[in-house]
């Protein structure tokens, strides 16, 4: 039974949007494919959303919105190697629910500046670079460990959740928690400061 233009509304279109890059990937999302799911004419869809790059950009930004709420959270208290190693963690874990909706932060490139989905990006981000002011490292300066450290944990994830790194011995999770430990030994051991939540 068609879902009547009445009763349809922005949120219940990207509602069912998100199931079905969750269940088939984002390159399967199309206008066509998202109004066959919800049953309606594809040019129904031009009341909700613009253009697809404009369903992309709410999935991406609500995506990185609610793993910038978790790793809150999640690190508000802790301090130091600790709060990085749980930023990693949460990253990790989070990425590896949501399946294949994680390959929504490819796209975030296509956005400008000023795009929500860049912006959440972008608070993920500055997460990891609050979590670290007080931190000191041996031979990296803070710009490049927070690049790097991004780059190679959610690259391994992607990779992981894509069926690029096979199972095995030693297992994914020991070769992640070594990643860490790689990066982690380039933390100076010393005083930090508790990260707290801004209110």
């Amino acid at each position: 039974m068609a879902i009547k233009h009445r009763i349809l509304d922005r949120k219940k279109v990207l509602a069912a949007a998100r199931v079905m890059v969750t269940r088939d990937g984002v390159r399967e999302l199309t206008f066509q494919t998202l109004a066959k799911e919800l049953n309606i004419r594809s040019q129904s869809l031009y009341n909700y959303f613009s253009n697809l790059d404009a369903v992309i950009e709410a999935l991406g930004t609500e995506f990185m919105h609610n793993l910038h709420q978790e790793l809150i959270e999640q690190v508000s208290g802790i301090a130091g190697k600790d709060a990085i190693r749980t930023f990693a963690q949460t990253t990790h874990r989070y990425f590896e629910q949501q399946q294949s909706l994680d390959e929504i932060i490819y796209f975030v490139h296509h956005f400008p500046e000023s795009s929500p989905f860049v912006q959440a990006t972008g608070d993920v981000i500055g997460l990891l670079k609050r979590l670290i002011t007080h931190t000191e490292f041996k031979h990296m300066a803070k710009e490049s460990f927070v690049q790097n450290f991004i780059s190679s944990v959610l690259g391994f994830t992607v990779l992981e959740v894509m069926g690029f790194l096979p199972d095995g011995q030693p297992s994914r999770d020991t070769t992640f928690e070594s990643l860490l430990d790689l990066y982690l030994s380039e933390v100076k051991e010393g005083k930090s400061t508790l990260f707290r939540t801004v209110c």
